[in-house]
């Protein structure tokens, strides 16, 4: 299948990371993170912080650390199990406005994004009378304008699809509605969408197993700017290490195929630099995109 989206760098840039300073002037852990900021560029992550905060208000300082180290524009996040812990984390980072949906039954869905780089015009969760598909997490929604560069309205979607081998069926279901959802934003001329989050499938596998054909065989409209790192041959950038497999993407419309030609995905192994990550924060690693709007 022919893939327009082209990322041949695939390796975490520290070269590019700025300096975190501690209160006291010492230098953080978090000092070699990548500053994923682009002027004039917009960057997301998508990041599922297993049942935030699994180890109390130490999760929540030491994600408070990353997000601003990696300085990015967008973070959608999964498994926001405790509002009020959310909402202490976001007292932490005052460069970002926080969302957070109360549609969900439980493994909230939340996104935090500068409130200096995009205005939003509207906030809904979508599909919601599907919620049996969606494992009663329907997709939040934001419909946004990029104000710090090119002036820019697009259609932002935080997804957590149902888990494990028994919920293919509902995976299966879920993508399907949301596929054709997205066809009709299009059609009413919502051209410019990017959906992420914890899909809890690997695109890589093939179409008799694979929950997302039909987003995989419609590449005149859709892409996942995920795709190379999810077939690639080694499993060193997978985003479920544990597994380990590649199930946390982002999906973009051919509104954006031009962008993403000239941008960068990529999946940080915060592992590799945080003291026990996988005990106190996530059993996954946040994945990024970032582009200049054209």
């Amino acid at each position: 299948m022919k893939r327009t989206l082209l990322f041949s760098s695939i390796i975490i840039l520290i070269s590019c990371a700025r300096p975190i300073e501690q209160e006291d002037g010492t230098d953080s852990p978090y000092a070699n993170l990548p500053d994923l900021n682009w002027e004039k560029g917009i960057e997301i992550v998508t990041w599922n912080i297993e049942v935030f905060p699994k180890s109390g208000q130490i999760t929540t300082d030491k994600v408070a650390m990353i997000i601003k180290a990696l300085n990015a524009d967008i973070f959608c996040l999964q498994e926001m199990s405790s509002e009020s812990a959310f909402n202490r984390l976001a007292e932490q980072l005052e460069d970002y406005t926080a969302v957070f949906s109360t549609a969900t039954r439980y493994s909230n869905l939340a996104i935090l994004y500068k409130k200096d780089s995009f205005s939003v015009n509207k906030q809904s969760n979508v599909l919601s009378n599907h919620t049996y598909e969606f494992a009663y997490r329907p997709p939040l929604r934001l419909d946004m304008t990029f104000t710090d560069g090119q002036e820019t309205d697009f259609t932002l979607i935080n997804v957590h699809l149902k888990c494990c081998g028994s919920g293919f069926s509902r995976r299966k279901a879920s993508a399907e509605l949301l596929h054709q959802y997205l066809i009709e934003l299009k059609e009413d001329g919502t051209s410019n969408q990017i959906v992420a989050g914890d899909w809890n499938d690997d695109i890589s596998d093939s179409p008799s197993v694979n929950s997302f054909n039909m987003f995989i065989e419609d590449s005149n409209n859709f892409n996942f700017v995920t795709w190379d790192l999810a077939n690639a041959a080694s499993n060193i950038n997978d985003s479920y290490p544990s597994y380990p497999s590649f199930i946390d993407h982002i999906l973009i419309s051919n509104g954006f195929f031009d962008e993403a030609n000239l941008g960068e995905v990529q999946t940080l192994r915060l592992g590799d630099y945080i003291t026990q990550y996988d005990a106190t924060i996530s059993d996954h690693r946040p994945v990024f995109f970032r582009f200049i709007p054209q």
